[in-house]
C-alpha cells in the first residue's frame, strides 16, 4: 500500500505560517527540528505537486508541540489552517468563491477535501442549517492523521472569510491534544 498524499500548498503553507505567527527564534528551532528530508523537500515543493502525508504530519505535531497547554495548541493548529485557508481564498479558489453562494461553497466543501489529500479521509458538510447561520461539519477516516481535524477546521474559516460574516466561530469534538488523530470528529463553523 503506497502513503497517503496531500497538495504542497499545506506543506509550504505550514512553513510560511511559522515564519509569520512564531518569532523568529522558534520558527528557526522548529524548522531546525524537522527530520532534514522535510525541509529539503518542502523547499523545493510546488503548491500543487503532491507530498506525502507523513511530512504534513511532521509539520502538524511542530506546530502542536510549541504550547504545552491545550488550548494554545488548538488555538496554533486552527491559526496554522486560517492561514492556508486564507492564502487558498486569496489564490488559486479567489474566482470560485467570488461567484459561490455560502450554500453552493457547503456543497463543494467535501470535493475540495478530496481534491487536496487524494480522497483520503472524508469531510462531510450538512448545509441544511445554512439559513441558520451554522454549517455541521464531520470529518472521518483520519486516524493517524494527526491534528488535521483542527486544522481542516482553521482551513474552512480561512476559506469562508471572504463571504464576510463578522464573527466565524468554530467548536469540535473528538479531538484533543492527547489524542490528536481520533477517527472522526464533528465540527461546526457558525456565524453571524
Amino acid at each position: 500500500m503506497t502513503e497517503p498524499l496531500v497538495r504542497g500548498y499545506w506543506i509550504t503553507g505550514a512553513l510560511g505560517f511559522m515564519g509569520v505567527h512564531y518569532s523568529p527564534e522558534m520558527s528557526e528551532r522548529l524548522l531546525t527540528g524537522l527530520p532534514r528530508g522535510l525541509r529539503t523537500s518542502a523547499a523545493q515543493l510546488g503548491p500543487v505537486e503532491w507530498c506525502p502525508r507523513s511530512l504534513h504530519v511532521e509539520l502538524l505535531k511542530a506546530i502542536a508541540s510549541v504550547h504545552t497547554s491545550e488550548a494554545r495548541a488548538y488555538d496554533d493548529l486552527l491559526a496554522y489552517g486560517q492561514y492556508v485557508g486564507s492564502e487558498a481564498a486569496h489564490g488559486p479558489l479567489k474566482s470560485f468563491l467570488l461567484i459561490s453562494t455560502l450554500k453552493l461553497f457547503a456543497k463543494k466543501l467535501p470535493v475540495l477535501w478530496a481534491r487536496d489529500h487524494q480522497e483520503d479521509g472524508r469531510l462531510e458538510s450538512d448545509f441544511a442549517p445554512i439559513e441558520e447561520a451554522r454549517l455541521p461539519l464531520r470529518l472521518s477516516g483520519v486516524r493517524g492523521y494527526e491534528h488535521v481535524g483542527i486544522a481542516a477546521l482553521g482551513w474552512i474559516k480561512g476559506l469562508m472569510a471572504p463571504f464576510e460574516h463578522k464573527s466565524l466561530r468554530v467548536k469540535q469534538s473528538g479531538w484533543s491534544l492527547a489524542h490528536g488523530a481520533p477517527e472522526e470528529m464533528t465540527c461546526e463553523v457558525a456565524w453571524s
